[in-house]
């Protein structure tokens, strides 16, 4: 799923529209999933070998996926960790202005489709999580930057960088259930 918000739209749509097919672990599909998700990331970080630029984007979810797996003592599987990240960092996108309305809710069914999780822990506190994510390697100076989504299948660039620098209050909003109604409505 990742991989189709950054990347490929008609990716995104396919795993919309086979899920069934992918959740039943059918092996055409298992294939078709994972040698597109193979050939995206090859793409991204064969255009970007020394993570000077747009490799940035494979990082979309994992900024609040590691605050979330640091703040639960990694309780929180990593994948399950990065689809809640996703969910909150698409809303962050509609919440900064950056992403078309509806892409956090669209995110959020493909999700559902295929049962991950799209809510923090409830151990995880948002001041936590904020503190969790100034660790992270994308933030400087205090400030957290996240590699966030236009639309689907297409990332957040300004042409010197593919992450955007949140404000504090808006990530604060978002987490704790804010921007956009938060992830449940």
């Amino acid at each position: 799923m990742k991989h189709g918000v950054i990347a490929d739209q008609r990716y995104f749509d396919a795993l919309e529209q086979e899920h069934r097919a992918v959740t039943a672990l059918e092996p055409e599909a298992l294939e078709r999933v994972v040698r597109r998700s193979v050939e995206i990331k090859a793409e991204v970080v064969a255009a970007d070998e020394r993570e000077a630029g747009r490799r940035a984007i494979l990082n979309f979810g994992h900024t609040v996926a590691h605050a979330i797996e640091a703040t639960s003592k990694f309780a929180t599987v990593h994948g399950e960790a990065v689809a809640i990240g996703m969910a909150y960092e698409a809303r962050l996108a509609e919440a900064l202005g950056i992403a078309e309305a509806g892409t956090a809710d669209r995110l959020q069914r493909l999700l559902q489709r295929y049962a991950l999780p799209l809510e923090l822990p409830r151990s995880a506190t948002v001041d936590d999580l904020i503190a969790a994510m100034q660790l992270d390697k994308k933030a400087r100076e205090g400030t957290v930057r996240f590699a966030l989504p236009r639309a689907i299948g297409r990332m957040y660039a300004d042409g010197t960088s593919w992450t955007v620098a949140a404000p504090q209050d808006v990530v604060r909003d978002v987490l704790g259930g804010g921007g956009g109604g938060g992830i449940n409505k």
